[in-house]
């Protein structure tokens, strides 16, 4: 890593983008990354990727970023401005037409910090390891006033607690559905000795009508199962011993340099942005939207990576990223790597998709499936599967809990490493899914996460292969589904 050699590109980078025709144009609207004006995207996605691969200091990088706002702004001011001792008040048109020169904020550091993880979050009860069991379990509840049920896809126990995750529906007497809380306070919670339990109910971390219904207090580690009264209906006992089979987990070594697993993520995150596709086959290129924007400085990106010496001058990536533009009809990237014929069979999977054009096909009805996962660590980040659900409506959700790294939520112009693996499903009928994190919630050093798969799974799968990748080795498990509604 050369890290002088990548404040250099930076710089040299953002003179030649200053002294550009183009920055002559007026500022545009204020943005989150660039609140006085608008930095040209080459310099701002640069400077955030060497950051985000160790190569450069944020305060360096912030430090050149203000320097260019300055310079953009003072290129705006015209010759006979007003003067410094005029009184300018923001509401003024002298204000409005013109940029304020004030310390901008450039949060530039690495997405995930790694800590020791605390031991709440590797241990269960009683100090030994947590405790996680597939569940795929219905529960009905009625009264005078509501009616609904809840489905049970895993139960965890970990030294925060123990957990319930679930999804539930309710409705009102003449059947119409509606977003309201089941009454968890009138459940009757007993475990296997006698012991009773309230619930806790929360929505935290979790996508819609998903919850975590935390026993209170906690259980002893060793509970067979749990008997579940709810109002109007019989007692329905809760198996925690029916565990599935332990997972075989394979683990492989993988040697990716920084800037390799950065150039993996942003191609990722063009697969989940494609939109559908054109049906018009003369159609040269994508039009407005979030894949062009996403595309643009990637060249530069590239070559500041081989700069600072995090990214070989081999590598297949930038090559392979040349293809999904490709692939995608999306120009403006400036790659100059000539594309690549070998990409990874996930990428191909998510490609074929778009390219049907017929994503409602894959869509299922609503369903869940008990499912767990523990997967071994990777590079400092363990992560746990507790379930899966998808609505009608569209859409397919993992419950997950993390361990072993603290969130920062941070990225900029859409290349986002908020989340340190690479997370694809491969499901029975032989398709890749990409799973993206979209929300998660400290739970006293656990995270509570939810990953979302693109495209959704078909209900007709019965089992699912998980491959998770970090920078330095990959897992593959294989989980078998336990779906709720039986068909």
């Amino acid at each position: 890593m050369n890290r002088e050699r990548a404040e250099t590109f930076l710089r040299l980078l953002a003179e030649s983008q200053i002294r550009a025709p183009q920055t002559r144009q007026q500022p545009g609207r204020r943005s989150p990354d660039a609140p006085l004006i608008t930095l040209p995207v080459k310099v701002a996605r640069v400077a955030w990727a060497l950051v985000a691969v160790g190569a450069l200091e944020g305060e360096t990088a912030e430090t050149i970023l203000s320097e260019v706002e300055m310079a953009l702004a003072a290129r705006l001011l015209p010759e006979h401005g007003p003067s410094v001792t005029d009184p300018v008040w923001p509401s003024s048109p002298v204000a409005q037409r013109f940029p304020l020169l004030r310390p901008r904020v450039y949060r530039a550091k690495p997405a995930w910090v790694p800590v020791p993880a605390p031991a709440s979050a590797v241990t269960g009860s009683a100090g030994g390891p947590g405790r996680y069991v597939p569940l795929g379990q219905m529960i009905l509840f009625h009264d005078q006033a509501i009616s609904g049920e809840l489905d049970l896809m895993s139960y965890a126990h970990t030294a925060t607690g123990a957990r319930v995750v679930a999804t539930w529906r309710a409705r009102d007497p003449l059947g119409s559905q509606r977003h309201i809380v089941p009454p968890v306070d009138q459940f009757e919670v007993t475990d296997d000795r006698g012991n009773g339990y309230d619930l806790r109910f929360s929505t935290e971390g979790r996508p819609e009508s998903t919850c975590d219904l935390t026993l209170d207090p906690a259980p002893p580690g060793d509970i067979r199962w749990l008997d579940i009264t709810t109002p109007g209906e019989a007692t329905a006992r809760v198996d925690l011993q029916a565990a599935a089979p332990a997972a075989e987990s394979e683990v492989s070594p993988v040697e990716l340099s920084p800037g390799e697993h950065l150039l993996t993520k942003v191609a990722e995150g063009l697969l989940l942005q494609v939109p559908d596709l054109p049906r018009d086959p003369h159609v040269q290129a994508i039009g407005p939207g979030p894949l062009p924007w996403l595309a643009a400085g990637l060249g530069d990106v590239i070559a500041a990576l081989q700069t600072a010496e995090v990214l070989p001058e081999d590598s297949p990536l930038p090559g392979r990223l040349a293809t999904l533009c490709a692939s995608l009809r999306v120009s403006g990237h400036g790659i100059t790597a000539p594309p690549a014929l070998d990409l990874p069979e996930p990428w191909l999977s998510l490609l074929a998709y778009y390219q049907r054009r017929k994503p409602r096909q894959t869509q299922a009805r609503d369903d869940f499936a008990g499912l767990v996962a523990d997967l071994p660590e990777l590079d400092g980040f363990r992560l746990v599967l507790l379930g899966l659900h998808h609505f009608d409506h569209g859409g397919t959700w993992i419950n997950a809990l993390a361990m072993g790294r603290i969130p920062d939520h941070n990225g900029a112009l859409g290349l986002d490493m908020v989340f340190p693996l690479s997370i694809w499903v491969h499901d029975s009928a032989g398709r890749w899914h990409a799973a993206r994190p979209v929300g998660w919630y400290d739970n006293g050093g656990e995270y509570l996460l939810t990953l979302r798969l693109t495209p959704p799974l078909p209900r007709s799968g019965t089992w699912i292969e998980v491959l998770a990748a970090g920078r330095s080795a990959k897992v593959r498990t294989t989980v078998p589904l336990r779906w709720g509604y039986q068909s």
